[in-house]
């Protein structure tokens, strides 16, 4: 039987007190940190699936299919837009969420990237938007092994 994330029981390191109230539900403190988590891992692997097809796109436009060009552009825009979110999502992650600060400087450099990987594109100044675009990719998906690796409120040093 699965639960959700709002009833599974409080993750407490040594010497902290479970976020509770009286009654013994989770307080708000306790919601606060888990939906800021759920939102940067959904929109984390959002962005990681849009990104993995972008390179089938330019490969099927490359074999001689034009048209996939228009949807290679469509879904850099997708990008574009999930990148932007997901640097809100990290702001929430760290206030109210209790998380750490770091991922709003990566999500804003992935944010910055993309938009200058939809420059290279679009100027069609391939030797630079390839490698970009592989270096995105790399950094998208290592932020996705992070996201779901993290667990707020274990202590940094925990095994």
């Amino acid at each position: 039987m699965t639960q959700s994330l709002e009833t599974l029981p409080p993750e407490e390191g040594p010497g902290e007190e479970p976020d509770e109230t009286p009654a013994g539900r989770p307080g708000p403190a306790r919601a606060a940190r888990r939906w800021p988590l759920v939102v940067l891992r959904t929109l984390v692997c959002a962005l990681t699936l849009l990104m993995l097809i972008q390179p089938v796109l330019a490969g099927q436009f490359v074999t001689g299919d034009t048209d996939l060009l228009d949807l290679h552009a469509l879904n850099a825009t997708f990008i574009s837009a999930v990148s932007w979110i997901l640097v809100a999502a990290a702001v929430t992650l760290w206030r109210p969420g209790g998380g750490p600060v770091w991922p709003i400087g990566v999500t804003l450099l992935v944010a910055g990237l993309v938009e200058a990987q939809s420059g290279f594109g679009y100027s069609r100044n391939l030797a630079v938007h390839i490698p970009l675009g592989v270096a995105l990719v790399a950094g998208t998906t290592a932020l996705g092994y992070w996201v779901f690796a993290y667990r707020p409120g274990r202590p940094r040093n925990a095994s």
